[in-house]
């Protein structure tokens, strides 16, 4: 991984919390961290940059990560998607617009479409960082972006806790009450799972618990952030196309929504 930590203001108080974090995995990784700020396009008006800058340092708390300031100008997520792709950032780092609850983030916002339109991992903060992400959940459905997903965060964060997490369900469950059924769905994904973690390095393997919850994703993904203090919870974009589109992929949309942790988003370009 190259590059430095974009994150992204827009002055408010709910960008902080993404600032802070920023601040914090340039710490940890050992990268800069560059400070946006998009400037909607107004033909003929000229940046203050001065006053601009004035209003960046005011952002910032006191740290020694070195922090750059920058004012892509265009549709506010364009331009800060295009930023990140022209000085190939390491990731980008996004507030929300608001979270109060689980699903008080609404995709279609700004952050849904920088997502869309970057090739870059893109953590959402939701929380007020505390630690570093000491431990990452990381969700599959056994996909390549699923694998790509673990593979990455394992690289990223070499010292982290990764806890590896697949939820199934049974079809028809209403009418089908079979027992078996169930029994047969739940061997396989554990059978599935279990060859995926066979298939990681020694070293990631020996960092990975496995989780194998029956019921809906996004509460699963819930139910074991509560229960292990997960930090950091990653999802794979599905598809070829999944950043660029309409669509990040329904999984790793429902997840990004519901998530009570951090979440970050790997797109199918990510290297």
């Amino acid at each position: 991984m190259t590059g430095s930590i974009v994150v992204a203001t827009d002055f408010s108080a709910r960008a902080d919390r993404a600032v802070d974090r920023a601040l914090m995995l340039g710490k940890e990784l050992g990268r800069d961290v560059e400070l946006v700020h998009a400037i909607e396009y107004a033909p003929g008006n000229k940046l203050d940059t001065a006053a601009l800058d004035e209003r960046m340092r005011a952002v910032l708390p006191e740290t020694d990560v070195p922090v750059t300031f920058s004012y892509p100008e265009g549709s506010v997520p364009a331009a800060i998607a295009g930023h990140a792709e022209d000085v190939d950032a390491a990731m980008i780092v996004l507030g929300v617009a608001r979270f109060n609850s689980v699903g008080d983030y609404f995709l279609g916002t700004a952050v849904d479409r920088v997502i869309r339109g970057t090739g870059k991992p893109v953590v959402v903060v939701k929380k007020r960082p505390h630690r570093g992400y000491g431990k990452i959940l990381v969700a599959t459905d056994f996909s390549d972006p699923s694998r790509e997903a673990i593979d990455w965060v394992a690289s990223v964060f070499p010292d982290a806790e990764l806890h590896l997490l697949h939820a199934f369900y049974v079809p028809f469950e209403a009418w089908n009450k079979a027992k078996y059924v169930a029994d047969e769905i739940e061997s396989e994904a554990r059978e599935k799972l279990a060859a995926m973690c066979d298939d990681l390095p020694q070293d990631v393997q020996s960092r990975i618990k496995t989780h194998l919850v029956r019921g809906n994703l996004c509460a699963a993904v819930n139910q074991v952030t509560g229960e292990e203090g997960i930090d950091l919870v990653a999802v794979g974009s599905q598809g070829e196309s999944g950043f660029r589109h309409a669509t990040i992929g329904s999984q790793a949309s429902a997840v990004l929504e519901n998530a009570d942790a951090d979440t970050l988003v790997i797109g199918p370009r990510v290297a």
